[in-house]
């Protein structure tokens, strides 16, 4: 069951009838710069794969105070991308491009992509845009980049693909694309929107969005406090860094308890990624957060600038994306903003902030954000109709 404006929304972990997840085309990219120069390749694979690209950016030297600055290839981010089918079809099917929450590392959602790709019946590519300097792999560069920064990385990887697809000599502009943000994603995803208009970007969808400090949890003011311990984030992440040589063992025995409750991919994904680069980038890209979401998530200019064409999920406990902070978006009479909140209790798979960690979790919330894209899509239709 499926209400408007806050009520219960009710999942299942049923598939659909849609295409095989795992017959999924994997195109593999090498980028350098932000000119479209690429060496690319497409195949066949059983799951998705994450490709390598590279970014340059002129930023403030204050920005890079806990770093070096970028090396002269750019700094790297992943990605990870499920091609739509080719099926003759002369209108082309919006893109979804995925913003992940920190720490950015596309790895964690390609259950999630290959799911979504399938929900969709194969007919859209599903794109997971991963943050800069947020990769498994040292690629050169040292620093660590703040929310704005990464903001600045999502808007222009998505204008440029655009751009990209001008190039191809398509018939018409590519159409407006959809943007599903997890998290801190659902931030990067509503301010792409903003800047790039409605031409480009026409249907944010936020799961389990960070839009605004959360006062009332006790957990976030004590990450705030750790992220500003520079020194402690270092050693930790260069003790990390060091046991992977040394002691893989013990190295994997320390990080059980983050790790055991992860399936297989993403625990695999966790232990290759966890390593001073990726401490380093993920606390203090935190620490950015915090300073910048301090507006009450009822009066964000974002969610605001997005009325009628957002939606956005929550889940029970869950102090990223408390259920007061969705009470707060409910009362809201001046803006359409579309809430769902799961239902534990009518489904057998529990859907938590890390729902991407679980492959049933990843099933169901697949299903349940092609629903939602669906369902903005009409309605904007039909408000575009009416006007």
């Amino acid at each position: 069951r499926r209400r408007r404006r806050g009520v219960t929304t009710t999942t299942t972990s049923a598939m659909g009838d849609g295409v095989p997840r795992d017959d999924v085309a994997v195109e593999r990219v090498v980028e350098r710069t932000r000119d479209a120069r690429a060496s690319s390749s497409t195949s066949t694979a059983s799951s998705t794969s994450t490709s390598f690209g590279f970014v340059r950016f002129g930023f403030a030297r204050d920005a890079m105070r806990e770093c070096s600055a970028v090396d002269d290839d750019g700094a790297a981010f992943e990605r990870a991308r499920c091609v739509a089918r080719v099926d003759g079809s002369e209108t082309e099917a919006p893109t979804v491009y995925v913003i992940p929450g920190n720490p950015g590392v596309p790895g964690f959602y390609e259950t999630y992509a290959r799911e979504l790709w399938g929900a969709f019946d194969g007919a859209r590519t599903i794109e997971v845009i991963g943050y800069v300097g947020h990769t498994r792999g040292e690629y050169g560069c040292r620093a660590w980049f703040t929310l704005e920064e990464q903001k600045a990385h999502v808007r222009a990887y998505v204008a440029r693909r655009r751009r990209g697809d001008d190039a191809l000599k398509t018939s018409a502009p590519p159409p407006p694309a959809v943007i599903v943000g997890h998290s801190i994603g659902a931030h990067l995803a509503l301010d792409a929107m903003r800047h790039l208009g409605t031409d480009a970007v026409d249907v944010v969808v936020g799961l389990m969005p960070f839009l605004s400090v959360n006062a009332k949890s006790p957990t976030q003011s004590v990450l705030n406090f750790i992220t500003r311990l520079a020194p402690l984030v270092h050693a930790v992440g260069k003790l990390m860094d060091v046991l992977r040589v040394v002691a893989p063992r013990v190295r994997a025995a320390l990080l059980s308890p983050i790790t055991s409750v992860m399936d297989v991919a993403a625990r695999d994904v966790a232990r290759a990624w966890l390593g001073w680069r990726g401490l380093v980038n993920m606390a203090f890209m935190g620490r950015t957060e915090f300073v910048a979401l301090r507006t009450a998530v009822d009066e964000c200019p974002l969610i605001a600038h997005a009325s009628g064409r957002c939606a956005f999920v929550y889940a029970s406990d869950d102090h990223w994306a408390p259920l007061h902070q969705s009470d707060a978006l409910k009362r809201l009479t001046t803006l359409d903003v579309d809430i769902h909140v799961l239902d534990d209790d009518a489904s057998s798979t529990r859907i938590s902030h890390d729902f991407v960690t679980s492959d049933a979790a990843s099933r169901v919330m697949a299903e349940h954000t092609a629903r939602l894209i669906r369902q903005r899509e009409r309605a904007v239709r039909a408000a575009t109709v009416a006007s």
